[in-house]
């Protein structure tokens, strides 16, 4: 099968670059691989051998065009070259905290975004997740929306008990587990 094309296909292209997130990142200074297809192609698919078809693992070569496996190896690539930077237990911990779940999520072949693809056969676009329209003010909390962070930025966080007496204590217990707290030292 063919790559998506026409409606409806995934507009991925922007994600195959990195994004302007600092100087150094624009100018490539610091980095390994200076965007994502140079990282996947140039050391992730080097690197990572699997057995063929039937082997219980899925690869599509036209990765680039599973809007899922862009984010996750997006990610992958952004902690790579911050955690390549570490000597001791960076690359440690790229494999084990990073690179291992998404590659099994990635590699799933029968609930990953390579379902159904196959190395020689080629690409299968799968249907997006369904989703019903959000109530209005059902998710008008901090942890949700910027709006409504700005608008609590001067309110104190709810005590435990207050979250417990509130109508959906759920956001107040998600909105206790984000709040921010102070970096570990050495940390930005």
């Amino acid at each position: 099968m063919d790559g998506p094309t026409g409606a409806g296909a995934p507009d991925v292209e922007g994600l195959l670059e990195p994004s302007p997130a600092g100087e150094a990142e624009q100018t490539g200074e610091g980095l390994i691989f200076v965007t994502l297809a140079a990282f996947v192609e140039e050391y992730l698919t080097v690197l990572v051998r699997r057995p063929a078809e039937g082997s219980g693992s899925a690869w599509c070569p036209q990765w680039w065009a599973h809007p899922e496996a862009v984010a996750r190896l997006a990610s992958l690539w952004r902690a790579f070259e911050y955690l390549s930077m570490d000597p001791s237990l960076g690359m440690s911990t790229f494999w084990l905290h990073h690179a291992d779940p998404h590659l099994r999520a990635l590699m799933d072949p029968r609930r990953g975004p390579f379902a159904g693809c196959a190395a020689g056969a080629g690409h299968r676009d799968h249907e997006h997740l369904p989703t019903a329209p959000v109530p209005d003010g059902h998710l008008d909390h901090p942890a949700f929306s910027l709006h409504a962070a700005l608008e609590a930025e001067a309110v104190e966080h709810p005590t435990p008990e207050e979250i417990r007496g509130s109508e959906r204590p759920w956001l107040g217990w998600i909105a206790l587990t984000h709040r921010e707290w102070p970096s570990p030292p050495g940390r930005i």
